[in-house]
């Protein structure tokens, strides 16, 4: 059988080395569209966020493996496509407790706006005088996994955790006081059809002002659009790893503005990209891959 991977820079050793053995193997780094030539003359497709799988009539896939829990960079014709095997960290709940790697980038762009690093161009050596995590309104939307790692962080800093979820769980807050009081929100809820756009623009009104917003689950949550207009006014600050259209960024128009404002920060979707985060989840979806392919 063969093998493709578009993004072999983003895979660990492991992982390259036992497939090589067992199957025809193409790493390569390879563009969306040289990719989408090739790719469905493969039988087993591993990939992360960073490259798109897109549904081909006549396909030779069977299996398709991805150690990422969202699953929106797969064509949804896959899941209806019953001669296909898609093998996710979905619902990984036990394993994902040891991953540790978004819960850490999340805290990072917060000490990066607090901190006004934002604010220093072209290493120009300007002091810009910061503020602390300690006695800051935080709001978490969303209290699973990534959520509570969050919460925990950051209550170690001194800050005042407020959380809401869509489950009934102890105190948790409106998600109104939420929006309505909080100096920082952090976004950490799954992308589905029900919550595209959940902070709409009803919801981004009622954020306060200068607030800070962070967002480290999907791009497509966020009404990008309307978010812009209030960035260009600099009612609120954005700090993300998640754009809608990642693979195609000429489309988003958050990072042509990036350049032009001081409140707006992008990382490129690089949150579960750590060393020990990626040996570990490739480890984890080669096992699971090879348990399935071997009945």
């Amino acid at each position: 059988m063969k093998l493709i991977c578009p993004n072999q820079s983003l895979f660990s050793p492991e992982i390259k080395k036992k497939l090589s053995k067992k199957f025809k193997c193409n790493f390569s780094d390879l563009l969306q569209k040289s990719f989408d030539k090739v790719v469905s003359d493969h039988e087993i497709v591993l990939c992360r966020f960073s490259k798109n799988i897109k549904y081909f009539n006549n396909h030779k896939i069977r299996y398709i493996l991805s150690p990422t829990t969202g699953t929106n960079h797969i064509d949804k014709k896959f899941l209806q496509d019953k001669k296909v095997k898609i093998i996710t960290l979905k619902n990984e709940f036990s394993f994902l407790k040891d991953i540790h790697a978004s819960s850490e980038l999340t805290v990072l762009l917060i000490l990066y706006f607090l901190r006004k690093i934002n604010k220093i161009k072209n290493h120009k050596k300007i002091i810009q005088i910061g503020n602390e995590i300690s006695g800051k309104k935080i709001g978490i939307i969303g209290y699973g996994r990534i959520g509570r790692k969050v919460s925990k962080i950051l209550g170690s800093f001194g800050a005042k955790i407020f959380f809401h979820d869509k489950k009934k769980i102890k105190n948790k807050k409106p998600l109104n006081f939420i929006l309505k009081n909080c100096d920082i929100i952090s976004i950490h809820i799954p992308l589905n059809t029900s919550n595209e756009k959940f902070l709409d623009k009803q919801k981004i009104d009622k954020i306060k002002k200068n607030s800070l917003l962070v967002n480290t689950s999907r791009g497509e949550i966020v009404d990008e659009n309307y978010l812009i207009n209030k960035l260009k006014k600099n009612k609120l600050s954005y700090a993300t790893d998640v754009i809608s259209k990642e693979n195609d960024s000429k489309k988003n128009k958050l990072i042509n503005l990036e350049l032009k404002i001081d409140n707006l920060v992008i990382t490129p979707h690089i949150g579960g990209l750590t060393e020990e985060s990626i040996k570990k989840t490739d480890i984890f979806i080669l096992k699971k891959f090879l348990k399935y392919y071997g009945k």
